[in-house]
C-alpha cells in the first residue's frame, strides 16, 4: 500500500470534510478512524484509492480479472450462507422452529425447544458476522450500500434485540448471551426472528440482494474478460440522477417505513388489532382494543411515512417520483376516512393524529385501513416496495465494469463510507 502522504493527496484530491474530532477526512473517515479500521475485523474501503492507482500503474490481466470474480463469489457464498442460516428462523409449518400451542384454558402461546433454538440462533450470529468480514472486503459501492443498510438495521433494533440476548457490538458484530435468550420472552424470542418484517427477515432479504447483486457482477466480470480484446470493446458507465447518499436515505426510510407498516398489517395471532380481556381496578373485566397499543403503533407509521416523504422530495429519479405520487395520491383518496380518525393530511402531504380523536373512533375502520388486499395499507406497501426497489436499482448505477473487467466509481464515495459504520 502506498505511503500515508500519498494517500493524503489522493483523498485531499477527491474532497474532504472536517470531521467533529477536527481532523481531515479520508472519503469520509477521519484519520484517526483509519488507524483503528485498519487493525480491526471491520474494516472501511479505501477503494476509490486502490483503483486509481491500478488505473494510472496497470492494465488489468486475466489473473486480475480472477481475483475480482473470486472476491465477489466469496462475498456471494457467505451472503447465500446467511440467507440460509436466516431462513431457517423463519421457517414456518412442519419445519418450523416455534409451534404455537393452546394451554388448557384456550389461551394460545409460542414454545420450542431452548437448546435447539438456541444453536440456530449461534449460527445465524456466526453467519452474520462471517458475511461482514466478506462483504468489508468489497470495492464496490453497491455492496458496500446494502451491508450499511443492514448494519443501519441492526443499530435500530438495538434495544428489541437486546431483550432477547443479543448484542450490537462497537464493531457491528452480534453476540448472543445462552442465559439472557433461554430467559427472555419466547413470544419476544419468536416475533425478532420469525415475524414478517422482524430483525431474521429483514437481514435475509438484503442478504438475498447481496447474493443476487454479487451474482451478477461477477458474471459481468466474466464477460467484460471475454470482451476486453474486442477492438470495438469501450468504456461503458452508467450513472445514476440521484446520489448515493440521497439513495442510501431513501433505501434506509423505506426499509423502516415498512417495517413500521408491516406491524399494522400483522393478522393471525400477533395482530394488534385482536381484542384483549382486562379487568379494572372496580373488578369489571371488559373485551376491547388495546387502543393504546393501537395508538402508538399507527403513530410510529406516519412519523415513518413522513420521513420517507422528505427522502424523496428532492429525488431525480423518474420511478421514484412516481411512486412517491401514486402513494400520496392513494392517501389523499382516504382524506376523509382519515380524517374521522383524527389523522390529518397537511399542505406538504405529510401526516399528523390526534390521539383523543383517533382513540374514539372505532377501531375496526381503522383495521380495515391497514388490513386486507385492497387495503390502504396494502397500496403504501406496494409503493414503499416500488421506492426501495428503484432506489437499489438506481444506486447500482454508480459502478459499471469497463473493458478491462475494472469497475468505475461514478458516486461520491465519501458518502457511502461516512454512513457506513
Amino acid at each position: 500500500m502506498a505511503g500515508y502522504n500519498s494517500m493524503n493527496t489522493l483523498f485531499s484530491s477527491l474532497g474532504s470534510t472536517s470531521s467533529n474530532s477536527g481532523s481531515s477526512d479520508m472519503l469520509g473517515i477521519s484519520y484517526s478512524d483509519y488507524a483503528s479500521i485498519k487493525n480491526g475485523s471491520y474494516r472501511k474501503l479505501v477503494s476509490a484509492y486502490y483503483s486509481k492507482v491500478e488505473n494510472e500503474n496497470q492494465t488489468a490481466s486475466s489473473s486480475d480479472i480472477k481475483d475480482n470474480k473470486e472476491k465477489l463469489n466469496m462475498i456471494k457464498d457467505s451472503a447465500d450462507k446467511l440467507k440460509d442460516s436466516a431462513g431457517k428462523l423463519l421457517d414456518k409449518g412442519k419445519n418450523s422452529l416455534f409451534q404455537t400451542k393452546v394451554d388448557e384454558a384456550g389461551h394460545s402461546y409460542i414454545d420450542y425447544d431452548e437448546d435447539k433454538v438456541y444453536a440456530a440462533v449461534k449460527d445465524f450470529v456466526r453467519d452474520y458476522n462471517d458475511f461482514l468480514d466478506s462483504v468489508s472486503e468489497a470495492d464496490t459501492v453497491t455492496l458496500l450500500r446494502t451491508a450499511k443498510s443492514m448494519v443501519s438495521y441492526a443499530k435500530a433494533s438495538d434495544d428489541v434485540l437486546a431483550s432477547i440476548g443479543i448484542t450490537v457490538g462497537s464493531d457491528n458484530k452480534l453476540s448472543v448471551d445462552e442465559d439472557k435468550f433461554k430467559a427472555a420472552s419466547k413470544a419476544s424470542v419468536q416475533s425478532v426472528l420469525q415475524s414478517t418484517g422482524g430483525f431474521a427477515y429483514q437481514v435475509k432479504a438484503k442478504a438475498a440482494t447481496v447474493s443476487n447483486y454479487a451474482s451478477d457482477m461477477a458474471k459481468r466480470v466474466s464477460e467484460s474478460s471475454t470482451q476486453k480484446n474486442s477492438s470495438t470493446a469501450s468504456s461503458s458507465t452508467s450513472t445514476s440522477r440521484d446520489s448515493s447518499k440521497t439513495l442510501a436515505g431513501i433505501e434506509d426510510a423505506a426499509d423502516v417505513a415498512k417495517s413500521s407498516l408491516s406491524k399494522l398489517r400483522e393478522t393471525g395471532s400477533k395482530s394488534l388489532f385482536n381484542k384483549v380481556t382486562q379487568t379494572g381496578t372496580d373488578g369489571v373485566t371488559t373485551t376491547d382494543y388495546d387502543k393504546d397499543g393501537i395508538y402508538k403503533a399507527v403513530k410510529s407509521f406516519i412519523k415513518d411515512y413522513n420521513t420517507l416523504l422528505d427522502k424523496t422530495e428532492d429525488s431525480n429519479t423518474k420511478n421514484i417520483i412516481q411512486a412517491r405520487k401514486t402513494m400520496m395520491n392513494y392517501v389523499l383518496a382516504k382524506k376523509s376516512e382519515l380524517s374521522a380518525m383524527g389523522i390529518t393530511i397537511d399542505s406538504d402531504n405529510n401526516l399528523s393524529i390526534d390521539e383523543t380523536k383517533f382513540k374514539g373512533a372505532a377501531m375496526e375502520k381503522v383495521k380495515n385501513l391497514f388490513q386486507g388486499a385492497g387495503s390502504l395499507g396494502a397500496q403504501i406497501e406496494n409503493q414503499i416496495t416500488k421506492i426501495n426497489g428503484y432506489a437499489e436499482m438506481e444506486a447500482s448505477k454508480s459502478n459499471t465494469y469497463n473493458d478491462n473487467g475494472s469497475y468505475t466509481y461514478n458516486y461520491t464515495s465519501g458518502d457511502m463510507y461516512s454512513s457506513f459504520m
